[in-house]
């Protein structure tokens, strides 16, 4: 398959880059990577760890080295890398590159190999591979495509946050980074770049809607990903923006994309499950969990996962309600409350059904009785009387869950923020 920088010969070179109010064409960051490889011939076929810096220069580091390099690790920060025999990109001046510390290679196309590590939110980091082919098999192109202008609200040296920097390359639009903002900061930028296409987790859409700017930006496409897209931020957005493609995608750093759902609604079809027609095979366990079958070949980190037919544990429990299939959280990240399992995930959602309520994030508090207890920290739309918002609160989860769900304290918060991969990190807390 061609290199990254190969596909991107027979685009137009207009694209760029804006990053911190700088603006990189896409021509000057090709220039640039092919200077790297003459200027280290011996890199070609070695392993790098690309530390970030900022977007232009890594995505110079990823035109340089995909086709070139046969390993490719993004690193986010303080997240070690499993090889010892690696080259971390950019160079420092005390490790500059000898002929006593790297061998001589022909400079010739490789395959590369990608390593992206999760996000930790419940557990440690991990390191999964991907080739190219891989991570673009929802890549589209088009004209329609290359006159967008994407907003980067991911850190890119994620899996989410990658999809959105190929999708602006492999289209040849330009690409606004807003990844390292406050929400509204993020705004600002995003109106500033004039973007029209933006992928966001659910927590990060639910936080630009709070700003009450969001309506403000012109936007064709909208893209949720990287969490459970419930029902009412699908409806939140379909309201503010009612032209545009919305969808959401279920992918994880482990398998790649598993399903697109561009119907407005939660979940996905039950349809899907084991029909033949669909790019990715999908089907559900016996403990309910997803098993995704994607076309391309998996890590063999996955291999413990993996039944006879290939199939995946994913690991997230859905369950089957009439003729939708709906996520009900990660059975990783569960809550047990004296034997009984609570999903975080999906009290947030009865949470947020109250119309006081903006923001939900459930996580567990240790008990000595129950093992476990569930808590709450909430955020709302209008300052008012917090006992009453509290009371509506409770009401709707004593009508919709059982009584082991039910969080046994509501704290009212100003903010919630998602983690620097955009998602809530609902670990163990501690008051």
């Amino acid at each position: 398959m061609p290199s990254l920088i190969q596909q991107l010969d027979n685009l137009p070179k207009t694209a760029a880059i804006t990053c911190a109010g700088k603006h990189s064409l896409l021509a000057d960051l090709m220039k640039n990577a092919a200077q790297i490889r003459q200027q280290y011939p011996q890199l070609c076929q070695r392993t790098i760890a690309i530390n970030y810096t900022n977007l232009p220069e890594f995505v110079c580091a990823l035109l340089a080295f995909d086709g070139w390099c046969s390993g490719i690790y993004l690193c986010p920060p303080n997240v070690s890398v499993p090889q010892q025999d690696i080259i971390h990109w950019p160079l420092k001046t005390k490790n500059k590159l000898t002929n006593s510390n790297l061998h001589t290679a022909s400079p010739r196309s490789v395959q590369t190999t990608w390593y992206l590590a999760t996000s930790g939110t419940t557990g440690e980091p991990k390191w999964f591979s991907h080739s190219f082919l891989s991570l673009t098999a929802s890549s589209k192109h088009s004209h329609k495509l290359q006159a967008l202008c994407w907003g980067l609200l991911y850190q890119p040296f994620r899996f989410a946050g990658l999809q959105v920097v190929l999708q602006a390359l492999l289209s040849g639009a330009d690409l606004v980074d807003a990844a390292d903002y406050e929400p509204l900061a993020q705004m600002a930028v995003l109106k500033l770049g004039d973007v029209t296409a933006v992928s966001a987790t659910p927590s990060l859409w639910r936080q630009l809607l709070m700003t009450g700017q969001l309506s403000e930006l012109a936007l064709r496409h909208i893209t949720l990903g990287g969490e459970i897209a419930d029902q009412s931020v699908l409806d939140n957005l379909k309201r503010v923006f009612p032209k545009a493609k919305l969808r959401h995608i279920y992918a994880s750093t482990e398998t790649g994309v598993g399903l697109v759902v561009s119907d407005g609604l939660a979940g996905f079809p039950v349809k899907w499950l084991e029909d033949p027609s669909q790019s990715v095979s999908l089907k559900v366990s016996k403990q309910q969990h997803l098993l995704v079958k994607p076309p391309h070949q998996i890590c063999q980190t996955l291999s413990a996962q993996t039944d006879t037919q290939g199939y995946v544990d994913t690991l997230d429990s859905v369950a089957v309600k009439d003729d939708r299939v709906l996520f009900m959280g990660r059975s990783t990240g569960v809550i047990n409350v004296g034997g009984n399992k609570v999903y975080p995930e999906k009290v947030e959602q009865v949470i947020l059904q109250c119309p006081a309520i903006s923001q939900a994030k459930v996580y567990p508090k240790k008990s000595p009785m129950m093992g476990e207890l569930v808590v709450a920290d909430v955020t709302v739309i209008d300052a008012g009387d917090p006992q009453s918002v509290k009371q509506q609160v409770l009401a709707i989860c004593k009508n919709n869950l059982q009584r082991f769900e039910i969080p046994i304290k509501i704290k009212i918060v100003s903010n919630i923020a998602p983690d620097p991969s955009g998602k809530l990190n609902r670990k163990q807390q501690h008051d």
